[in-house]
């Protein structure tokens, strides 16, 4: 998405542009698989907050449908798969402790992770109207899920310098990349070509890729931080120090999605979010039903974080298997086995190495800054990954690729 805002920007402000994409599609992040018959998103699935919010404006004067998520419309059952009718309460009576709880943290310590706070929850007795189990469960619905990292990872103040727009959140019933795809319509995209090194200097930046060499007066890198950090783009000269050390203070959490198509539906069709409170933290805690906004009978299972993680290394198969396990506590035995699937490995993604970026301990917010720091005004750099008030979202990588094309422009002298 920042890759070709800032492309789409560009050439609509006269500039010559080459996208160049390592991929066989469009989309990076922004991937919709349509192998099931229907469009489901494999990366990013959600607009958060629509007021005020750019992709809401961008999809609104494409005219690609939407629909509102109800987050609320929602059942959580136990591990034993009996219907949890408190644990809601439970959770909404501590929500706002959780600033305390970060305020003390944070006096204790400036690089005080998500899980210290919510230990001192524990320990000054807040929770313990939870059981361990709850509080896990509590820890990866607040937290986890949206930073894809394990709370013990990710820095409080990172979080708590993060911004969002109001309004509900919104979904893309005919797919994400019908955005990127609208944009792209009138540019010059070679797919297939991943870059092997930039070189720069003053005058001139030669970009080396698996389909050549190509010259120009700018490069904005739009590639996730997870590739950064991989270092499998050479620069020469070798980039500045700060942005080597944002690099790899910085991190990439981990979402992976599996979506199960099935003959039927078994499950409660009126309900659109399915929680459950594993033995385990994070194991198969969210699902969602998608039946009402595809017409299909298809539930679709986020993990993120360690467990995330984990799950790649097994086959479809055994990752099916440990599916069907949670999905028959919650719906009994007899449910039938899905007639296909598709599944996510982000952390092994070549062109990703991970979902989204977030702020771990150890790190700071300002380092996104250094991050989007240009390099003598010729290698440019935007992604999710770089901007500061909206990182971890689509909304954001579209932002930083806005305001990359507006350096290109002001530096151009346009």
């Amino acid at each position: 998405m920042s890759g070709i805002k800032a492309a789409h920007k560009l050439a609509a402000a006269g500039f010559d542009v080459q996208v160049l994409e390592g991929r066989d599609r469009l989309g990076g992040r922004t991937w919709s698989n349509n192998a099931m018959g229907t469009p489901l998103d494999m990366g990013a699935s959600w607009i958060h907050g629509i007021e005020g919010n750019p992709i809401h404006q961008l999809a609104t004067d494409l005219s690609v449908p939407l629909v509102e998520w109800d987050y609320d419309n929602q059942v959580t059952y136990d591990h034993q798969g009996n219907i949890d009718y408190d644990i809601d309460g439970k959770m909404q009576s501590v929500e706002t402790d959780l600033f305390s709880w970060a305020t003390v943290a944070l006096l204790n310590d400036q690089d005080a992770t998500v899980q210290d706070a919510i230990n001192i929850g524990v320990q000054n007795g807040d929770l313990d109207h939870m059981n361990p189990m709850e509080v896990e469960f509590m820890t990866n619905v607040l937290v986890e899920q949206d930073t894809a990292a394990d709370a013990s990872d990710v820095s409080i103040a990172g979080v708590l310098e993060l911004g969002e727009f109001g309004g509900p959140d919104v979904i893309f019933p005919q797919g994400y990349d019908a955005l990127v795809k609208a944009m792209a319509a009138d540019l010059d995209v070679k797919l297939n070509t991943w870059v092997k090194a930039i070189r720069y200097d003053q005058t001139m930046v030669t970009v080396e890729t698996s389909q050549g060499d190509f010259e120009a007066d700018y490069v904005i890198v739009t590639v996730p931080l997870g590739v950064l950090k991989k270092g499998v783009i050479d620069f020469t000269p070798a980039l500045p120090q700060n942005k080597l050390a944002a690099i790899a203070a910085l991190d990439m959490g981990v979402l992976n999605k599996v979506y199960l198509h099935f003959g039927e539906v078994f499950w409660d069709n009126s309900v659109t979010n399915m929680a459950n409170i594993s033995e385990q933290k994070g194991h198969w805690s969210y699902w969602i039903n998608l039946e009402p906004a595809t017409g299909k009978p298809i539930l679709g299972a986020f993990n993120v974080a360690s467990f995330g993680k984990e799950i790649e290394d097994l086959t479809d198969e055994q990752i099916i298997a440990k599916a069907m396990e949670t999905l028959k506590t919650m719906y009994g035995n007899d449910i039938p086995q899905p007639a296909d699937h598709l599944i996510t490995r982000w952390g092994k993604d070549e062109f990703t190495y991970g979902s989204y970026s977030y702020i771990p301990k150890g790190a700071s917010a300002s380092m996104r800054n250094d991050l989007a720091e240009p390099v003598d005004g010729k290698v440019l750099f935007a992604g999710e990954a770089t901007h500061s008030e909206h990182p971890s979202t689509v909304h954001g990588a579209f932002l930083s690729g806005e305001r990359e094309a507006d350096r290109v422009i002001s530096l151009a002298g346009r």
